[in-house]
């Protein structure tokens, strides 16, 4: 993996966690319009998978940029707000 790489998946793994899911796990992909994000999250009783696309500059700057960080957790959260604890 590259340092790019684990970045991005060390900035996914923090937004994620900022969100309060229950349980999830995820993957990225390259694709050819930027990065694709499937993350598969428990809901009450099952589990499902959200696909989001994503950008690796922005996912690379939210590290450092809270405003960054902000805007992605709020574009994910209503996709993923059926894994939040908060649901139960």
């Amino acid at each position: 993996m590259t340092t790019d790489t684990l970045a991005i998946r060390a900035a996914i793994a923090r937004i994620l966690d900022e969100l309060d899911l229950r349980a999830y796990i995820f993957t990225h992909e390259t694709k050819e319009h930027g990065l694709q994000l499937h993350v598969e999250c428990a809901t009450d009783g099952a589990w499902q998978t959200v696909s989001l696309p994503a950008d690796s500059a922005e996912l690379l700057a939210s590290v450092a940029d809270a405003a960054v960080r902000e805007r992605l957790r709020e574009a994910w959260r209503e996709r993923l707000r059926d894994c939040a604890k908060g649901r139960a």
